[in-house]
């Protein structure tokens, strides 16, 4: 079978593609990758053909644009700021999707860009087998929305999902029926998920069953979770996914465990408001932050006072861009995050408590989720203080939820038994449609 994998946007979004890859190009099948341009070089280096798709996501989370919506408290501001997400560069983007999907059997691909994937896969006339890294189709079970941090009913769950729907389609149909129109299609008229489930083909869900498990059972093969996809072993060195510096084993045994703190491709709303309840919110405790592609917590990024404090705590506070989180988590006390799936997908196979710190999208999902499995607790960045974060840390250090982070994790589907699962799904999906 000859696949092409579509997944855009940050690094979190791409990783699951290339696991995915690596097993179907491991069962003999030609796979090409079409990721934005900023992560070829990451993605070719796990030995898959990757190859450039749409704009540079690091430059565009570092964007106005990208900032302006994350601290927007207005829902139709928002909606308007994803839909104009979608469409930058969004043509450019189908074109060389096209150009690369040429002769495939399928397209799989991530949910970010999905109208895009989904007008190509239409044109192409083959099936586009999407892979969810978070629920967002209706269902009873599991709400995006919190609305005054309240659990909803099982009909205004799926209400919400529908009014989400809606919500999006109006906010961007406009754009979509113009990549549609530039391939030919004729105009759609309702929202893409309904769309895409109106293909009869699954829809992979790459996160865990133990975490949702009622969701798993409403949907049973339809939207199959089959597991939090991850790199092997032998994928994440080809990659070279290892510290930064050199001494970091060193540090990491020279005391007790620390706190990790690492927001991944986000920015901070107040970088310099987050930097003072770090480093003023751990006092007593180490602290490994991983800065990311926004640099958080680098001493020239801070004002001089919170520089300051920074370089007071010496060697308590240590930085580093990147870290391997399946080898540096298990080592830590509590892991703190923003809550993107990837991040979440880490923290909880490494069996320790999570404190998410949640921006917006399906972040405070993950972070309901974990709170209601007794792993973790959540809270928006926005309301993130010193007293907070150290309330928050307190809250979580305990032996009873210790206990609870590393039954979890004694639960979670195995990474290669995910990706199996996930190519079993890709192969039946396309014998079928062939």
């Amino acid at each position: 079978m000859r696949l092409a994998l579509a997944f855009h946007g940050s690094r979190g979004d791409v990783q699951p593609g290339i696991a995915l890859g690596r097993t179907l190009a491991d069962r003999g099948h030609t796979v090409v990758l079409a990721v934005p341009p900023n992560l070829v070089d990451f993605a070719a280096r796990s030995g898959l053909d990757a190859r450039a798709c749409g704009p540079d996501t690091g430059e565009l989370l570092a964007s106005d644009l990208v900032v302006s919506h994350n601290r927007s408290r207005n829902p139709v501001h928002r909606g308007r700021a994803l839909a104009e997400l979608a469409l930058q560069g969004g043509l450019a983007a189908q074109a060389d999707l096209v150009e690369l999907a040429t002769g495939a059997d399928a397209i799989v691909g991530g949910s970010v860009g999905q109208e895009r994937v989904l007008t190509v896969a239409e044109s192409l006339d083959v099936p586009y087998v999407p892979i969810h890294l978070c629920p967002m189709r209706p269902n009873r079970s599991v709400a995006l929305v919190a609305p005054w941090g309240r659990r909803l009913g099982p009909r205004s769950t799926r209400a919400s999902w529908w009014m989400i729907e809606q919500a999006l389609w109006f906010a961007g149909r406009r754009g979509e029926n113009r990549l549609r129109a530039e391939r030919g299609l004729p105009m759609a008229h309702g929202p893409t998920a309904r769309r895409i489930a109106a293909q009869g083909v699954p829809e992979i869900q790459a996160y865990d069953p133990a975490v949702f498990a009622d969701l798993g059972r409403e949907w049973g093969a339809r939207r199959p979770l089959v597991g939090f996809l991850d790199l092997d072993t032998a994928t994440r060195a080809a990659i070279g996914d290892a510290h930064d510096t050199g001494d970091l084993d060193d540090w990491l045994d020279a005391g007790p465990a620390p706190v990790y703190i690492g927001f991944g491709s986000m920015s901070a709303i107040d970088p310099h408001r987050l930097a003072t309840a770090v480093v003023d919110g751990t006092l007593g405790r180490r602290v490994l932050v991983a800065t990311g592609w926004s640099d958080f917590l680098r001493p020239e990024s801070l004002d001089p006072a919170v520089r300051h404090r920074l370089v007071d705590a010496g060697d308590r506070i240590r930085t580093v861009r990147t870290v391997d989180h399946s080898t540096v988590l298990p080592r830590c006390a509590v892991a703190i995050h923003h809550g993107g799936a990837g991040s979440t997908a880490a923290s909880l196979r490494s069996g320790r408590p999570t404190v998410v710190c949640w921006l917006g999208a399906d972040q405070p999902l993950w972070g309901r989720a974990v709170t209601r499995l007794g792993v973790g607790s959540a809270f928006a960045q926005a309301h993130v203080t010193a007293d907070t974060l150290a309330a928050a840390i307190a809250r979580v250090d305990t032996a009873p939820m210790r206990s609870a982070a590393e039954a979890l994790r004694r639960r979670l589907v195995p990474p290669d038994a995910a990706a199996d699962r996930a190519a079993d799904v890709v192969e039946s999906t396309i014998a079928q449609h062939r």
